[in-house]
């Protein structure tokens, strides 16, 4: 058995964790949100690997329209920005709906009650844009819960706290694993379904479709299920707009491709998602989570 799988190597990374957790918490929120940029800044400094991918991926997304300073900049609102949403996290507790309505401006609404009107449950095409935990919030807050897919995370006691967070207005979890049957549970409910699609994932999951001009193994669920079941698609993603606000973009539904080739469909509509997504990043470059491997697996 792996050390991190024993309960009780997981239960003493929780503990560890808990006390800073509980400082972040405790402070006003201006001054924790303060310090998680400077969390966010210190990991930038300190965390090469991650660095030298988001390095690569500016690299491959951007070529040479982007100068080293202008790198180091998106690289540094990168990890300021993730410092900055982890303690965000942390205080949703404190925050009720109408304060999360106060935070996040919705533009679009009209677009995701339209497919809610359809009947059929839809697709939120979701992605690590800006603190992408405020997206269910946001709709929760606004009388609309949905159902998100997430993988678990390693540490169970870490998975639990997250799922006690992500939950707190009424949004459901789907687990990334064996998630197909509660995806289609939730849409024959009516309900709206949110996917993040941009991570890097294995061959046996995924197609190859472009991403910036490179090949990107892709999961193809969300093009699945608008062909076989005729599901609304839905662009969905969020960025910080200020110190302590966000936009929560919400565009109309996405026209799918069918030609009746079903293989040929779910290729041309998972390289149309990788697209919008792509136009959306381009337009906030300083929002999206550079430091994934997105390019990790590639063709052979």
């Amino acid at each position: 058995m792996k050390l991190k799988k024993l309960r009780a190597v997981q239960f003493i990374e929780f503990a560890a964790a808990m006390p800073v957790a509980l400082l972040f918490y405790v402070l006003p929120r201006a001054v924790a949100f303060r310090l998680g940029e400077w969390l966010g800044e210190l990991m930038y400094r300190i965390m090469d690997r991650r660095r030298a991918i988001g390095y690569k991926n500016l690299t491959i997304a951007f070529g040479e329209t982007l100068s080293e300073a202008e790198r180091q900049q998106i690289l540094r609102a990168t990890f300021r920005n993730l410092g900055k949403s982890l303690v965000e996290t942390l205080h949703f507790p404190k925050m009720s709906k109408r304060a999360v309505q106060e935070k996040v401006t919705i533009a679009g609404q009209e677009h995701y009650q339209a497919a809610l009107h359809k009947g059929k449950g839809f697709i939120c095409l979701a992605a690590h844009m800006g603190n992408w935990e405020m997206t269910p919030h946001a709709q929760a807050a606004a009388g609309y819960p949905l159902s998100v897919v997430a993988r678990p995370l390693d540490n169970q006691f870490f998975d639990w706290m997250v799922l006690k967070l992500r939950t707190m207005y009424g949004n459901k979890m789907i687990t990334s694993r064996n998630s197909l049957k509660h995806i289609l549970a939730a849409l024959k409910q009516k309900e709206a379904v949110g996917i993040l699609m941009d991570q890097n994932t294995t061959r046996s999951a995924g197609i190859f479709v472009d991403f910036f001009g490179k090949p990107a193994c892709t999961i193809p669920v969300i093009a699945i299920l608008a062909l076989r079941y005729n599901v609304p698609v839905l662009p969905t993603f969020v960025v910080r707009t200020g110190f302590d606000t966000h936009t929560l973009y919400i565009g109309p539904e996405i026209d799918i491709t069918r030609t009746g080739d079903l293989h040929h469909d779910i290729e041309v509509n998972t390289a149309n998602f990788n697209k919008i997504l792509a136009d959306f990043i381009r337009q906030y470059p300083d929002q999206w989570f550079w430091i994934h491997n997105r390019w990790k697996t590639q063709p052979q």
